[in-house]
């Protein structure tokens, strides 16, 4: 499937690279600046490329959860100076996304739709965050939730509420990231709190 999506201007000198599905990237100064700035010029898709590319996963995973269109996205996220390769020692060397859970509160109107569960459940929060990521996210859900349904592990569930959390903020603004983030943190076992903690300085 072939997707539309908002070209970004390159920095002047910048080639469009080959990048390949081993290649792995990761935010630069500027990449990190602009997702925290938020600025109008990427497109949502672009952002979501952006906030993936945190210099441990393979373009090939990114293709996984995305679809093809991550290879052009990426390729011009490269060419406006917001990502850049990692070299594969360096890959191979970057420490795992810390396992842990995260905390939140629906907001008022998803409170009576989404009523806390009894016990803390790494499965009641999976299926918590699908929830709303799909209610948040709209049309723009899909790749979020196909990443939470493919983590197999309880770090890779951690990193991928995180992603979710992020793309929350942006799409749907910080208060509701909040307070997603408490409901998590309510729901996820007292054992994850302290790596989601950490994990999270890292969004």
């Amino acid at each position: 499937m072939s997707y539309a999506v908002r070209t970004i201007p390159p920095v002047q000198g910048v080639v469009m690279a080959e990048l390949t599905l081993s290649d792995v990237l990761r935010k630069t100064s500027a990449g990190r600046q602009e997702q925290q700035q938020r600025s109008q010029s990427l497109s949502a898709r672009h952002r979501h490329v952006l906030i993936l590319c945190d210099g441990r996963r393979p373009l090939r995973e990114l293709h996984a959860l995305i679809g093809e269109e991550v290879m052009l996205l990426a390729a011009e996220l490269h060419a406006a100076g917001l990502v850049e390769p990692v070299a594969p020692a360096v890959a191979a060397a970057a420490p795992a996304s810390p396992a842990v859970v995260p905390t939140a509160v629906p907001a008022a109107q998803l409170a009576k739709a989404v009523a806390p569960p009894p016990k803390r459940s790494i499965a009641l929060t999976r299926m918590y965050m699908l929830d709303m990521v799909e209610r948040l996210l709209g049309s723009q859900s899909g790749p979020a939730r196909a990443h939470l349904r493919a983590a197999d592990s309880p770090q890779a569930l951690i990193a991928a509420l995180g992603e979710c959390l992020t793309l929350i903020a942006e799409v749907a603004g910080p208060t509701q990231e909040q307070k997603v983030r408490q409901q998590l943190t309510a729901m996820l076992p007292e054992d994850y709190l302290p790596a989601f903690s950490a994990n999270a300085l890292t969004f």
